[in-house]
């Protein structure tokens, strides 16, 4: 064997391709997952939820003024993942349900991926992470896909809640169970852009928790309507398309993450 050969040998034993970096990557990040109790409580909060908008459906209150107003009507359980009540919200403030359904959940994955990423800046951990992990895509990949499995975990425990919260109260189930999956599967799809967004305010913001909170607050609230697009008459069609959007969002994003990290100490 020539000296040449033995220098490449070693180079390659030395350099993980990318597949493997981004698999111990994964292993690490799923390992923290599930010793976080953040994700645990955010899962229990996303079951809770439809209980408590099946429950305040069609209650009375009064406004500060004392004018007597309705919450939002809610005769079928599965109007609350197609969000029918938020167009309504402007006109009724009280109106919980059409701020309070899935696309609510958006939101709170936005919340675990800030946890989840200031805690790797306040502990130091990211700095043994980049010893290990020399790309930085490695660690946005990684975020990512930990952004968007603990979301779609989230519309999975949302939707149990509203079974379940749908029986006790008494509501209609009559759905159609097609527009129904595409819908869901559309808004597993479309929490990519959302975790890759939410990732790139916690990168730029590092250890800075409370301001990653309220950016990503402000953000998620803009971008609410977004999540709309999926509803109980969703098709094939709605998939492909926001898979498509998805798939492109995670990448430019993804991208926008990678630079900050690059240009920004990790102190």
């Amino acid at each position: 064997m020539t000296a040449q050969h033995a220098i490449s040998g070693v180079e390659a034993f030395d350099s993980p391709t990318f597949g493997s970096r981004v698999k111990s990557m994964l292993k690490l990040d799923f390992y923290r997952l599930f010793h976080t109790p953040a994700f645990f409580i955010m899962l229990l909060i996303a079951a809770i939820i439809p209980a408590m908008v099946l429950s305040m459906a069609g209650m009375e209150v009064q406004t500060a003024q004392g004018v007597t107003q309705s919450t939002l009507e809610l005769t079928n359980t599965w109007q609350i993942v197609e969000s029918t009540g938020g167009s309504a919200v402007a006109d009724n403030p009280l109106d919980f349900g059409g701020f309070a359904n899935i696309n609510m959940l958006f939101i709170f994955a936005g919340l675990l991926m800030a946890i989840f990423v200031a805690h790797d800046y306040s502990s130091g951990f990211v700095k043994n992470i980049f010893a290990v992990h020399s790309k930085k895509i490695d660690y946005v990949i990684s975020k990512s896909a930990i952004g968007m499995f603990g979301g779609a975990g989230m519309i999975i425990a949302y939707v149990i809640g509203a079974v379940v919260a749908g029986l006790i109260t008494g509501k209609s189930f009559d759905v159609n169970v097609g527009g129904l999956a595409m819908c869901l599967i559309s808004k597993v799809f479309l929490m990519g852009i959302f975790s890759s967004l939410f990732l790139g305010i916690a990168v730029f913001f590092r250890n800075k928790l409370w301001l990653t909170i309220v950016f990503t607050f402000l953000l998620g609230m803009m971008l609410y309507p977004a999540a709309s697009v999926a509803t109980l008459s969703s098709t094939i069609l709605t998939v492909l398309l926001t898979f498509i959007a998805g798939a492109a969002g995670t990448v430019a994003l993804g991208a926008v993450s990678s630079l900050i990290l690059r240009k920004r100490d990790l102190a």
